[in-house]
């Protein structure tokens, strides 16, 4: 699922996207939602934070007393680089402030006629199905982990593999160019990750897309960046009876 954002600081137009928004998604049948519902950046980011990536975000451009909406999404790409971003706005003249600021905005539309709103807005929801269906296997999924009181999304294609350290439940995460240790086990990311991972070791959770060879004499497993993971006995074995069926 893929879920859904709306902010704007007037409950009508909220209200009017999430039947827009709603109606849309039960026509197309696609894996769209929940729907949630902010009135100020503030509360967006709170929610954002633990929600799923990617996501769908409509905002307003102007929140009084607030950052502005060009500034809300310089925050949400941060947690959330491959979100889409539609502005939702009464000021005509701000749509170039959007590539000043990098956002890669899907659309702007300017309030005011109900007809065309809805138009885009399915516009917009369709084009982002499409997007996604058009995707590469794996390509736009994330993982994502609890470091603190931060939540990292982590794209997919980016991690090499996990690793089990001490008897602590303590996890070093072996990325390209960066490695992350948290709290956690590697059977939570075994059975949340699925099949994408091979669990080749007690110590090691391996991305299968990542791997450039299996070195059964030496009992490694070799990354495409050169690094390599042991290989247990029983994962062994299965490898081996796999490429034998």
């Amino acid at each position: 699922m893929i879920p859904v954002y709306l902010c704007d600081d007037e409950a009508a137009v909220n209200a009017l996207l999430e039947k827009l928004v709603g109606d849309q998604v039960m026509i197309m049948g696609r894996d769209m939602g929940p729907v949630k519902t902010a009135y100020d950046p503030i509360s967006l980011l709170e929610m954002q934070k633990e929600g799923e990536v990617p996501a769908i975000y409509f905002l307003d451009i102007d929140f009084p007393g607030y950052m502005s909406g060009l500034e809300l999404a310089v925050k949400l790409r941060q947690y959330d680089p491959r979100g889409f971003i539609v502005f939702i706005t009464a000021h005509d003249d701000m749509m170039f402030e959007t590539f000043r600021y990098r956002l890669e905005a899907l659309d702007y539309i300017v309030k005011g006629d109900a007809a065309e709103l809805a138009k885009r807005v399915n516009g917009c929801l369709e084009s982002i199905c499409q997007r996604l269906m058009d995707e590469p296997d794996g390509k736009g999924a994330y993982c994502s982990l609890k470091i603190f009181d931060t939540i990292r999304h982590i794209p997919l294609q980016e991690i090499l593999y996990f690793e089990a350290v001490g008897r602590r439940h303590t996890l070093v995460l072996h990325m390209d160019g960066e490695v992350l240790e948290f709290n956690s086990s590697l059977g939570h990311f075994e059975e949340k990750l699925g099949e994408g991972f091979w669990r080749c070791h007690r110590s090691f959770l391996v991305n299968r897309a990542r791997i450039r060879s299996v070195r059964l004499k030496e009992n490694l497993v070799e990354l495409d960046n050169g690094e390599t993971c042991l290989l247990a006995r029983k994962a062994k074995a299965e490898y081996a009876s796999n490429r034998k069926g």
